[in-house]
C-alpha cells in the first residue's frame, strides 16, 4: 500500500514551534496506526479489533458528511452503517491509491447517490428533487475533494479528535436533551425544526439546548447550540 510523504507540501506539515512538532507527531502516529489497521486487516489479522479501530477513527466525519445532505436523522444514521458494511466488504481491495479518508467518503458519496435514486418515486422527499446526475460529476469539484479527514491532515486530525469528544460527550447528556442536541449541531436544525421533530414546544427545545450546553461546557468547553 503506498504511503503518502508526510513532509511534502500535500501532507501539510509545516514548520513550527513545539506545539506543531507535538501536533506533527500524534498526527504521524494516527497514520502509521491508520495503515498498520488496513495492513492486519488484509492479511487477515485480528479483522474485527482492527475494523473496529478504523471504524471508530471515520464514523462521526462520515456521519456528518451525510448529515449535511440527509434530512432525516434515522436515514443519516442507516446511511452511515450502509456505507461502513460496503468499506468491511471492500477493504480487503483497497490499494492505497486515493488516501484512506478520501476513499470513505466516496463509498460514503456513492451510497447516498444509491439512496437518492431510490427516492425519485416519491415526490414528497425533499431530496428526491436532487439531480443525482449532477451530483455525480460533483465529486470532483474542490468541494467534494475536500470532504476528506485527510486531505488537510493537521488540522483535519485534530477536529476528527474533537468530534469524537464532543459526541462522547453528547452521548452522556439525558436521552431528551442528548437528541435535541444532536439534530441542531449534526443536523443543523432550527429550534422550531427540532420542536416540529420532537413533538415539543420551543421553549422546551430551548431550555434542553440551555441546560445540554452548560453540561457540555463542564465536560468539553463552550459549544455553539
Amino acid at each position: 500500500m503506498d504511503k503518502e510523504n508526510p513532509s511534502s507540501p500535500d501532507g501539510g506539515l509545516s514548520e513550527g514551534g513545539p506545539a506543531s512538532q507535538k501536533n506533527r507527531e500524534a498526527l504521524l502516529a494516527r497514520r502509521r496506526k491508520i495503515d498498520q489497521a488496513i495492513d492486519d486487516f488484509q492479511q487477515g489479522i485480528d479483522r474485527d479489533r482492527h475494523f473496529k479501530f478504523l471504524f471508530d477513527s471515520f464514523y462521526e466525519p462520515t456521519r456528518h458528511f451525510l448529515a449535511k445532505r440527509v434530512s432525516s436523522y434515522e436515514d443519516c444514521l442507516d446511511l452511515t452503517q450502509e456505507t461502513f458494511l460496503r468499506v468491511y466488504k471492500g477493504l480487503e481491495g483497497y490499494r492505497g491509491e486515493a488516501q484512506f479518508g478520501t476513499w470513505v467518503f466516496r463509498i460514503a458519496f456513492n451510497t447516498y447517490l444509491k439512496w437518492l435514486r431510490r427516492l425519485k418515486a416519491d415526490e414528497k422527499s425533499p431530496e428526491s428533487s436532487k439531480g443525482t446526475e449532477e451530483l455525480e460529476t460533483a465529486w470532483e469539484d474542490e468541494e467534494m475533494v475536500a470532504i476528506s479527514p485527510e486531505e488537510t491532515p493537521l488540522e483535519q486530525i485534530l477536529q476528527t479528535e474533537r468530534h469524537e469528544a464532543l459526541h462522547r460527550a453528547i452521548h452522556e447528556l439525558p436521552e431528551q436533551m442528548r437528541r435535541c442536541t444532536e439534530l441542531r449541531i449534526y443536523h443543523d436544525l432550527s429550534y422550531r425544526e427540532i420542536a416540529i421533530t420532537m413533538r415539543r414546544s420551543i421553549e422546551t427545545v430551548k431550555v434542553h439546548l440551555f441546560q445540554a450546553r452548560k453540561k457540555l461546557k463542564e465536560s468539553f468547553g463552550d459549544v455553539d447550540l
